[in-house]
């Protein structure tokens, strides 16, 4: 189906990739990068499901970042790379996912959140997104964003749930 991605793993082969393709994408858009953005943007690509806020701190306070960063400079950080495409906030878990597509342009996307592994697959479907826009705009609304997620269990969780035992 054209405009239809849903492997998780489409775009997004490893970590260090994603940060290359990001690094990549900010030389060619003219954007900054910073240490401490570098440092976010690999906490969220090395994350096997999505990072929530509390645990992103967490990790950051761990150590190993560039000095002694302070959550407002952490939320700073992941407002450039929301605000660029680079990362998606999934808003009814308070979490945050690498985009598959590092280097195209912000853009919304649906989720599938399972409720049980709480594993996130960014469902690329233009026409869900095209769908929603112009179904607002016939009603005389104005869109500026939009989050749709759905929850459920993923396809391993379903069949772990069926099996007897």
């Amino acid at each position: 189906m054209p405009g239809v991605c849903t492997d998780p793993k489409h775009h997004v082969h490893d970590a260090e990739e994603f940060v290359s393709a990001v690094e990549a994408a900010c030389r060619k858009r003219g954007l900054r990068l910073t240490p401490i953005r570098n440092y976010v943007l690999g906490l969220i690509a090395e994350a096997e499901r999505p990072l929530k806020a509390y645990d992103l701190l967490d990790r950051v306070r761990e150590g190993g970042g560039p000095g002694s960063i302070a959550p407002p400079t952490v939320y700073r950080a992941l407002d450039f790379l929301l605000a660029n495409g680079f990362i998606h906030r999934l808003e009814s878990i308070n979490a945050f996912v690498a985009c598959h597509h590092p280097s195209s342009r912000p853009h919304s996307v649906p989720f599938l959140i399972c409720d049980n592994c709480h594993d996130a697959t960014e469902l690329e479907d233009e026409r869900v997104v095209q769908s929603l826009d112009a179904r607002a705009r016939a009603l005389g609304f104005t869109p500026q964003a939009q989050t749709l997620e759905v929850h459920g269990l993923c396809a391993a969780c379903s069949r772990a749930e069926a099996a007897p035992g």
